[in-house]
Formats: structure tokens, sequence, C-alpha cells
């Protein structure tokens, strides 16, 4: 042990801002999870090593559900309290939009405790709405129908009025409402439908264009008027219960949803004036989570709490009533990234590490007399901090010689791997000479991104966290344990995909971003990286690339005492069943495999036991999963 702390550790990985108040190092150099401030702390490398013990092997999703609870309560009473501080007049419900995590195990616990805040939910598409239609039991929440419809989407939107749920239809196109009208006359049902708005004003962030003139999605004022004379043509003005909005996901910046609010809520005024049935103010989703810890307008973050975020709302609707002289409506959010981002924890293993060179390291003298490595041996030996700068320029000229020479049949492959390696000597030699100056080259600074290693992970970026490679999206990522020794190691992390991109080289810093993290040593003992924040998205968005399949995922809890509760266990895909994704026919498989082992017997290349060996292996293999047992 060094003089290196836990306090050194927690500021490297910026722990307090982004795991707050979640996440934390022990004594023992570990992360523990707390599931709301005052709760007790679980040990999450001991969970793990558990996990393990009983079967379930990395890469692990960890859903810790007592952090969902939590987010629910904490969004809820931060509405609560701004209802009182203004003297709000109605009350507040969330609506979880279930695109953003849709297992069912988050969905229905999700359900359960919102039950007595009459949470609801929302959905944008015909299976997500069959998904939900039987599950909530809670009669009073709400049913929210967004997206694209067609008739049967519709027609099954408005039959489920009649199982008693409280379903919204959120007419988005124009085409939609003739459709509404038209079967919920032949159904004799009588509908209840919102608009959702165009807003003129833009969010921030990625998704800044989900708002504009060129949303997507939305009916313009015009559109607006259009409807309005439809409805009170049928003399359906009454069905008409709520004004929708949404700027976007991930909102970074206040400012931009102040706007929105604004811009909605004299909107919201404007259509209640002329349908008094109006009764619900749906303020969408936009709540950002602060993945890098920074409280920025950066991507990652946000530049506001979860209290100002609801005191805005609040305040822009009741004040735009107030002066219309007209009653304040229910507010309703869907919000669904704030909710369960924080619940998912991606552990994985790492299996492998491509080291840089240590400057230290001696260099052996040439194994010829060729020019070109004895300017390379010679340039090494006589390097000085004072020459670095011109010592990289020599360096760099040697090994574009060094290539032509190659490839001109002047240079052995003998001589060419000395060459290199004296180079990349080099090159770390004058990293490490550098560092302490106070003024650095920006052609020697650049240098550093070449001295990283690269630490081989059992998981598929493109399986658990697509959106690191689609969007570049921050998530915090720290090993679980060691973390009461100095992390000497700058590492970027490569997953197991054969493709360039799966690979994670940007993480959370003080400054927002770094290209590198800091890693321990890998000494061939389980070594376990976790990946933050994962739970909004990831799953429902990641993919089969390379045939890797969904992780072996675990619901867990705390007891009062610290001690994991495990709820329960999503094994992760097999071999066979993705294939079968893919249109393979397993059975069809073995079949063609027996061909090929008849054939192998009988021409000598098989033995009878190496047959048996093998059908074995095949068998096993497809039922085993698809990532490396290791």
């Amino acid at each position: 042990m060094n003089d290196w702390n836990l306090a050194q550790n927690q500021h490297l990985y910026w722990t307090q801002t982004w795991g707050h108040p979640y996440f934390s190092i022990n004594e023992k150099g570990h992360v523990v999870v707390k599931m709301h401030a005052d709760g007790p702390e679980g040990d999450l490398f001991e969970l793990v090593e558990s996990l393990v013990q009983r079967g379930i092997e990395a890469p692990i999703l960890i859903r810790l559900d007592g952090i969902v609870r939590d987010r629910i309560h904490y969004l809820q009473a931060a509405f609560e309290s701004a209802i009182e501080e203004f003297n709000y007049k109605n009350t507040y419900r969330i609506a979880y939009p279930i695109k953003v995590n849709p297992q069912f195990h988050v969905v229905d616990l999700i359900e359960q405790t919102g039950h007595p805040y009459q949470l609801g939910l929302e959905v944008g598409s015909k299976p997500e709405l069959l998904a939900v239609l039987t599950c909530n039991n809670n009669l009073e929440s709400l049913l929210l129908c967004n997206g694209y419809k067609d008739a049967e989407y519709i027609e099954l939107a408005l039959l489920a009025r009649k199982l008693g749920r409280r379903s919204i239809i959120i007419i988005e196109q124009l085409y939609e409402l003739p459709l509404v009208l038209d079967i919920a006359k032949k159904l004799n049902v009588e509908a209840e439908i919102g608009f959702r708005m165009k807003l003129s004003a833009k969010g921030s962030g990625r998704w800044q264009t989900s708002g504009g003139d060129q949303a997507k999605f939305g009916l313009s004022t015009h559109e607006i008027v259009l409807c309005l004379e439809q409805l009170q043509k049928a003399g359906k003005s009454h069905w008409l219960k709520l004004l929708h909005f949404h700027i976007g996901s991930q909102i970074t910046a206040i400012e931009s949803i102040k706007k929105a609010l604004n811009e909605a809520s004299r909107m919201y005024t404007e259509l209640a004036l002329i349908c008094p049935s109006l009764t619900f103010f749906d303020a969408g989703g936009g709540l950002g989570v602060d993945y890098d810890g920074s409280k920025t307008t950066s991507d990652s973050s946000m530049n506001y709490s979860v209290e100002e975020y609801a005191r805005d709302v609040v305040y822009a609707i009741g004040e735009a009533c107030d002066k219309a002289e007209l009653p304040h409506p229910m507010i309703i959010t869907e919000s669904g990234r704030a909710l369960v981002a924080h619940h998912a924890v991606l552990i994985s293993e790492v299996i492998d590490v491509a080291l840089t060179i240590n400057p230290q390291e001696g260099i052996l003298t040439p194994p010829t007399e060729h020019d070109l490595l004895t300017s390379f041996y010679k340039l090494y030996q006589e390097l000085t901090p004072e020459g670095c700068q011109e010592a990289l320029h020599d360096a760099n000229e040697l090994k574009e010689a060094m290539l032509e020479n190659f490839l001109h049949g002047n240079l052995s492959l003998i001589e060419r791997a000395y060459a290199e390696k004296v180079y990349r000597h080099l090159i770390a030699k004058i990293h490490w000479l550098t560092k302490e100056l106070a003024y650095i080259p920006e052609d020697i600074e650049k240098l550093d991104q070449q001295l990283i290693d690269t630490y081989f992970c059992n998981f598929s970026v493109f399986q658990s966290v697509p959106d690191s490679w689609a969007i570049e999206q921050l998530f915090p990522i720290m090993p679980i344990h060691h973390l009461n020794e100095e992390p000497k190691r700058r590492a970027i992390l490569a997953d197991l995909s054969c493709d360039s991109d799966g690979k994670i080289d940007r993480f959370v810093s003080r400054k927002g971003s770094k290209h590198y993290l800091p890693l321990h040593e890998f000494k061939n003992s389980p070594y376990y990286v976790g990946i933050f924040l994962t739970g909004a998205y990831q799953e429902i968005l990641g993919g089969l690339h390379n045939l890797f399949g969904d992780a072996n995922a675990v619901h867990v809890d705390l007891d009062e005492d610290g001690k994991w509760e495990i709820k329960h266990v999503v094994e992760g895909d097999t071999i066979e069943e993705v294939l079968s994704y893919a249109q393979y026919n397993p059975q069809q498989l073995i079949k063609q495999l027996r061909v090929l082992i008849e054939k192998g017997l009988r021409s000598g290349r098989l033995s009878p036991e190496e047959s048996a060996k093998l059908q074995k292996r095949f068998k096993e293999s497809l039922e085993s999963y698809t990532y490396l047992v290791v």
C-alpha cells in the first residue's frame, strides 16, 4: 500500500457527482450501493462474486430495484413540493413511457411503486399497447396512446375503455382524428383524446430537433384549429381532455424548457377557453440525467435539478391559467430516463490486456548494422528532455524511411520489427521525459493518445451500451474493486466484437470527458469493471452484432441490514436462441453436422471417439451463453 486513499479514487472517478446518492466507495475499496440517500449500503463487488458462485456469468446487468422506487418517490415529491410552494390548485402524475425500458420486471416495479400516486403509462406503438393493456390494475391511472396509429391501434385503445382503462388517444397527425371519430362510433365508445402540439421552441442537446417547426410529430397551430372544427362538427368537443408537447429527450439546458413551457401554457389557455373539458397539461419528457456529473449543458449532463424542473413546470402553467382566470389542470410528465437510468449497472470482466511500452525498459543493440537501425538506437540512447521535440521529428522521418526500405526489399522482417519496437520505446520515453515540463509542445502532447492500454472486456458495446457507439453517449465507468489502490494504467475498453467500433474511448472526468480510463494492472485474477447509469434505452436498443445476445440480468434489492436480496434472474441469450433470431434452425444445424461427421468417418479423418466428442461439444455450445466463459 502507498499513500493513495479512497478520497483520491472518489475524486478520480467523480463518483460524488454522477453517483450521488446511490454509488460510492467503502473502506475495502469496493463500490457500494444505496437504494436511497438514508438507506444501508450494499457491496457491489461482493454481490458480483456471489452471483458468479451461483453460476451467473459476466457480463451481468444488475438492476437495482430500490433505486427505481426512490426515483419515483423523488420525482413525485419534487412536484408536490412545487405545487405547495406555488399554491397550485391541482395535482401531478407521472406517465412512464415504456419505450425507455420496456422489460416486464421494470415496468411491473414502476407500476407497483407508483400505484399510490396513480402513476400512468405512455405507449407509442401497438406492441407497447398490448404489453401494458392488462398490466395495470389501477383503473384511475392514465394510459396515454402516442405514436403513429392505424385503425387496429385506435380500436384497441378504445376497447381498453370497456375494460375500465382510462386510455387517452393523443392526436399527432391530422389523419388520426377522423379514424377515432369513426371507430368510436362503430364501437359505441366515448373517447378521450389529447392534442400533441408542435412547438416553435426547440430543445437543447442531441435531441433538440424533436421540437421546432420541423419536428417529426405534432400538430401545427393551423392543424389544431382544423381538429377543433372537426370535433365541434361531430359534437364531440368534450372529448378533448389533454394538451401534450415534447421538446426532446435529455434536455440539457433549463432555458429551453422554460421557453417551451411558456409557449405550451399559452396554447393550453387558448384551447381551454374553447374546450372547457381540457383538464390535463402533459409536459412530455426531456427531464435529463447528469451522466458526467458536470451539471452543465454538455450532451451528457443537465444544468438544472429535478426540483428546479418541477418548479418551472408548475409555475408556468399555473401563472398562465391565473392570468386567463382558468382552473389549474392536472400536470403530467412523461419522465422515463430520469426514473430508470440510475438503476442498472453492467458488470464486465477484463479478459486480456494490450499494454503500452514501459519507457524504462532497456533497448537491445540492433540485430544488424543497417543504418536505419543504428540511427534509431542512437536516437533512443541520447534522448534528453530538452531534445525531445527534435528527436520526435527525427524519429517520424526514420519511421517513414523504414517503411520505404521494407517495401523495396532493403529491410528484412527482423529489422523492421526491431525498428518499430525502438520507435514505440522512443515515443514512450519522450512522453515520460516531458510530462513534468512547464510547457509541452503540441506534437508531443498528441503522443499521449498513442500510449494508452487496451483492456479487452467480456461484453458487446453494440448489445449493452449501444448509445456509447451510436451517439457517443458518456456513461460513468470504473472498476468495482481495488479502489483502495492507485490505478496506474491508462486504458480504453474493447469489447468482444470483430468491429473496430466495438470500444469505449471517452470517459467521464472533472472536465466533462477524457480519452482514457484509469485502471489497475491486470494480474489474471478476476477484474470487474462497471458501466453505470445504463437503465434507459440501452437494453431495448441493443443489437445482435456478431450474434452476441442479451446479457444475464439480475434484479436485486437491499434489506434493512444491507444484505442483498435477489428478486429475479433473467438468463441471457443462448447461442441457440440467437441463431434462431437470424433464421437458423438449430436442429437442422445438428442434422447437417451429422452428415459431415459421417463423411469424415468414412474418409478416416475422424475417429468414432472424435465424432462423439464433436457432437457433444456442438450441442453443449448451442445451449451455452453467447459470451466467453472465463
